[in-house]
Parts: C-alpha cells; sequence; structure tokens
C-alpha cells in the first residue's frame, strides 16, 4: 500500500496553510482534490464584501464557510446574502450604517464580533432589541457612538453579557447621562476612546462597574484630568481592580508622579504600554516597573523626545518572559558593558539604540551583535537611530567587518527595520543576509550608499518571498 505524503493529510494542511498570503490560496487549491477541500475553507473563511467581486450565487454557495465579513457599505447585490455560521462582522467605511447594513446584521444572531463604525442607532428602532437576542455576542465595538432615548439602557443591559467592549465617544455623546445601576461582571477587556475630558467620569464609573477586568485601555488623544488617572490609581489602590494585569495608555503627558502611583498599585503586569511626557521619559522606568520583571510579556513605552533611558537594557536582561519590546534610546555602551540578555523568547524588537561620540564604535558593535545573537525567536528587528547625531552618536552599521555573521542565530527574521541610521553595506553583506535570514521579507534603512543608485534608500526582500 502506498504511503500518503504528509502534505496530503488533511489535518496537516491547515497547519501549513496559515502562514500563507490569502493571494497563494487559490493556486494552493488546484494542487489536488485533497488541497481542495481544506484551502476553500480558508479561502472562505474571511471575506471582504466591499472587494468581493463573485457573482452572488458563488457567495451563497459556500456560505456555510464564512466565519468573518467585511462589509464597506451594502450594495444591493449584498442584502439577501445569508451566513449561517458568521461570527465576526467589522463595518470598515465611515457612514457606512445604514437600513440595509443594520437588517444585514440582525440577520445574523450567530455573531460574536461586532464592530460598527459611526453608528447611530435612529436609523432603527428595533436594532437594539435585535442585538438582546444575539446570545453568542461577546465583543462589541463602536465608533462615534450614539445612542437614544430607551435605548440608552438596552446598550447598557447588553454589556452585561460582553467580554470586551471598545467604543469612541464624540464630544456631546448622548451615554454622558451615565450608567444605570448595573454590573458589568464578564467584561474582561475594555478599550474607552475619546478626545474631550468630559467623558472621564464616564470612564471611571465604567471601570468601576467591571471587577473581573484584567485590560484596560484609554486614549483620550489629548491628555485626560489628572482627577481621572488619580482616581484610577485609587481604585487599584482599593484592590477594586485586582485581576488588571494589561494596562494601556495612550494618553501623552501623564504626570510621571500619577503614572507611577498607578503601576505601584497593579498587583501584576503583562502588558505595559504607555506615551510618556518629556519629564517622565527620565524617570527611573526599570526600578518602577521591576517587581512586575518575571511576568512581563509586552512592555511599549513611546515618547516624542529622544533622551537615553536605560529601560530596555534592564528589561532585556531580566525578564525571560518577554515578547515584545518598544522602548526609549538605549545607549549601545550600556548595551555591550551590560548584563547578558535573557529574553529568548523575544519577537519583536523595537528601540532606539546609539553610541556616544566619544567611545570606539568598531569595538562595541560587535559586543551589541552578541547581545542581539542571543533572541533567537525575534521575527522583527526595529532599531532607530539618533536624529541629532552631534548629541547622541550614531547607530549600528550591518556589516561583515562589524561581525555581523553572529546574527546568523536569528533564522527566524522576517523584518528587519533600521531608521535614521545610514548603512554602509554592500552586495556582500546583502549576500549574507539572504543566505542566513531565510524567512526574511524585508529589509529597510536609510543608506550612504545605496544599493540601486535611483533609489535614496535601501530596500530589498528575498526573492524566494516575492
Amino acid at each position: 500500500m502506498p504511503s500518503t505524503h504528509p502534505l496530503e493529510l488533511p489535518e496537516l494542511l491547515p497547519l501549513v496553510l496559515v502562514y500563507l498570503l490569502p493571494s497563494s490560496l487559490p493556486a494552493c487549491a488546484r494542487v489536488s482534490k485533497v488541497w481542495y477541500q481544506v484551502c476553500v475553507s480558508f479561502i472562505w473563511n474571511n471575506i471582504d464584501l466591499k472587494e468581493l467581486s463573485q457573482p452572488e450565487a458563488l457567495i451563497q454557495g459556500h456560505s456555510h464557510l464564512v466565519k468573518k465579513v467585511r462589509i464597506g457599505r451594502m450594495w444591493p447585490q449584498h442584502t439577501t446574502l445569508r451566513f449561517p455560521s458568521l461570527a465576526s462582522i467589522h463595518m470598515g467605511h465611515p457612514g457606512s450604517m445604514d437600513l440595509d447594513t443594520i437588517q444585514f446584521i440582525m440577520e445574523h444572531p450567530t455573531v460574536t464580533h461586532l464592530r460598527l463604525t459611526t453608528f447611530s442607532s435612529n436609523a432603527q428602532p428595533a436594532f437594539w432589541d435585535r442585538l438582546l437576542g444575539f446570545h453568542n455576542l461577546r465583543v462589541l465595538a463602536m465608533s462615534s457612538l450614539e445612542i437614544f432615548g430607551t435605548n440608552i439602557d438596552k446598550f447598557w443591559q447588553l454589556c452585561t453579557r460582553l467580554e470586551r467592549l471598545d467604543i469612541f465617544l464624540p464630544q456631546s455623546s448622548t451615554l454622558n447621562t451615565g450608567i444605570p445601576p448595573v454590573e458589568f461582571p464578564r467584561m474582561k477587556e475594555l478599550v474607552v476612546l475619546g478626545y474631550y475630558a468630559n467623558h472621564s467620569p464616564l470612564f471611571l464609573e465604567l471601570v468601576r462597574r467591571c471587577p473581573n477586568l484584567t485590560s484596560f485601555q484609554w486614549d483620550a488623544g489629548r491628555s485626560l484630568e489628572d482627577s481621572f488617572v488619580s482616581d484610577l490609581s485609587n481604585l487599584l489602590e482599593a484592590k477594586a481592580l485586582s485581576n488588571l494585569e494589561h494596562l494601556a495608555t495612550g494618553a501623552d503627558g501623564i504626570a510621571h508622579d500619577l503614572f507611577a502611583k498607578i503601576v505601584q498599585n497593579m498587583a501584576r503586569i503583562t502588558t505595559l504600554l504607555t506615551s510618556l511626557s518629556q519629564d517622565a521619559v527620565r524617570m527611573d522606568l526599570a526600578t518602577l516597573i521591576q517587581p512586575h520583571f518575571s511576568n512581563l510579556r509586552v512592555l511599549e513605552v513611546t515618547s516624542s523626545v529622544q533622551a537615553k533611558n536605560p529601560l530596555a537594557q534592564e528589561v532585556l536582561s531580566s525578564c525571560p518572559m518577554l515578547e515584545r519590546l518598544r522602548a526609549p534610546f538605549l545607549d549601545g555602551l550600556l548595551v555591550a558593558e551590560g548584563k547578558p540578555w535573557v529574553c529568548w523568547r523575544l519577537k519583536i524588537l523595537d528601540i532606539g539604540l546609539c553610541f556616544d561620540p566619544s567611545t570606539t564604535v568598531a569595538h562595541i558593535q560587535p559586543l551589541v551583535f552578541d547581545q542581539l545573537s542571543k533572541l533567537t525567536w525575534l521575527e522583527e528587528l526595529s532599531l532607530i537611530g539618533p536624529r541629532a547625531r552631534n548629541s547622541l552618536g550614531g547607530t549600528v552599521d550591518m556589516t561583515i567587518d562589524n561581525e555581523l555573521h553572529k546574527l546568523s542565530t536569528l533564522r527566524l527574521l522576517r523584518i528587519v527595520n533600521i531608521t535614521d541610521a545610514p548603512q554602509k553595506m554592500s552586495h556582500t553583506e546583502v549576500d549574507w543576509i539572504l543566505e542566513h535570514w531565510k524567512h526574511l521579507k524585508m529589509f529597510a534603512s536609510s543608506s550612504s550608499t545605496s544599493l540601486n543608485p535611483q533609489q535614496s534608500s535601501q530596500s530589498f526582500t528575498s526573492p524566494s518571498r516575492t
């Protein structure tokens, strides 16, 4: 009996196909009958009705395979489509919530994830009554949300069943009238977006009603009132949010003492994303976060200020569970002479890296490569050089002379991006990179000696990946 090739096993094929681009799937479906049966479910799993040009009969014939739908605007030929296993609807076009779209949503009670844009429930009074019958709905995201009259209470009633809520509020949102006396015990993730300080009482009350919250993200676009941040810190101090471990503060300009108080009052941090003001970027962030090093998986600290901070070195040498890091400028000498990096699970590294003009860069760069070589799971590497070179110096050069060969351990690299750092690479370095980084899809950097004289930047992709 002839043996079956592993790639002809329906159980294994999905494990391979998840790594392919959607545009490659139709070609794969023509390989064999087995491949077709598996590929067709991938092809139809996630569709965009805005871009889909297939006839209605063809779409309806594969409707049982469709799990996710993205809608730009409902066209007449799509209004009668029905997908019995649909789990996610994403409205991707502002102002697209017309009556046909609302009717389409109401006909799919199997939905678990619903994302709406520029939404006003005045367009269909029965919409919220219908949504209350969506017993599988767990995630709701709404942009420019406007709800009126009795529908406000229905909205909050629906939220009592949600596990995640994303809301973006206009300045005069009707939700600012307050929250009825209900709790949101299932809510694990909360994202509140708004541009105005008058939303802060609503945000705070919403957080208070979510006793099992594990993830909270707010982004005011402008700084919220200090009172909101202070009250949030008081909630943490009172152990009202004991499960919170994922925090994202998008508002730039939070006073560093309030930021410090929030972090100190969190029992556990696995994810921390924040944008710091000019005074805060120079604070001792490493000492502040140090109690959470053993649990930290994602850390993103951004700032518009180009100032050196030892945070990245401390994190890279102390956080074995870290998977993603974005941090302020780091002195290359501190990397070269610092403790060995231990975060071998790291997949994404995005840091500013600079060398003091007074140091011997030729000696430091190989030592920096020694540290980078330990990140064997790394998939994306972004290094930012200083714009003001006279104050912060240069950054790494990916050259053979600087012992680039030490980075041969980074076999999983897909993306390398070096910003504000002219490279002195030749075809020798390019050949080495293509030989050793087999998964590389993009290498981009500014270049003082461009490989292509017609271009001012250096960028290439592996021929096997184009």
